[in-house]
């Protein structure tokens, strides 16, 4: 008479759990080769001779990021198509806040698409631009325009991006402070013993 002995399902479970995070390394390794691989299709383009212009001009933008129509899915390009985001001087993290600079409705350059950063305020700009997809005339024509709009908007935009924040931590103090507060009086409404 045999016996047969039935697998243990724990050991399943194993293989499972690893071929899960096999696959999910690879698929966080996919991604960041996507994302890494998108900035070498960029170009610097700041120090050419006929944006000099631009560079003077942006050199007095209290700021180490400007982008436009950078983003990767139309709808959001659709979205923000009348939008500059301008980042300060030492923001981290994966989306640092950045001030909203609004373009007038007669901008028509929309086919425009560029990051410009630097590492601090005193450095020029690097000027990032996939030239695969946008060509130079329609670069210079929509920076010429933009550099000046820039110039004017961005302390405005980073004192609002400023007080927005300032008001989105006081309302998170203030939510912590109520749900101590609350804690506390749920804490002392019992009898002591």
């Amino acid at each position: 008479m045999q016996t047969k002995v039935a697998p243990k399902s724990g050991g399943s479970r194993v293989v499972l759990m690893l071929i899960v995070m096999v696959v999910a390394m690879g698929g966080g390794i996919f991604v960041a080769l996507k994302l890494l691989g998108s900035d070498s299709s960029k170009t610097d383009v700041g120090d050419l001779e006929a944006l000099a212009s631009v560079q003077a001009q942006w050199r007095a933008v209290d700021a180490c990021r400007i982008q436009y129509n950078h983003w990767p899915r139309s709808h959001h390009r659709q979205m923000h198509r009348r939008t500059v985001f301008i980042t300060p001087c030492g923001a981290s993290g994966i989306a640092p806040s950045s001030g909203k600079v609004k373009l007038p409705e007669s901008w028509a350059h929309d086919a425009l698409a560029f990051e410009a950063e630097r590492s601090s305020v005193t450095d020029d700009w690097s000027i990032l631009v996939n030239s695969e997809a946008v060509p130079f005339p329609v670069l210079l024509a929509g920076l010429s325009e933009l550099a000046p709009i820039v110039v004017r908007e961005a302390p405005g935009a980073m004192a609002q991006m400023r007080a927005d924040e300032a008001e989105g931590n006081a309302k998170y103090e203030e939510g912590l402070r109520q749900r101590e507060q609350q804690r506390q009086q749920n804490q002392n409404s019992y009898p002591s013993r």
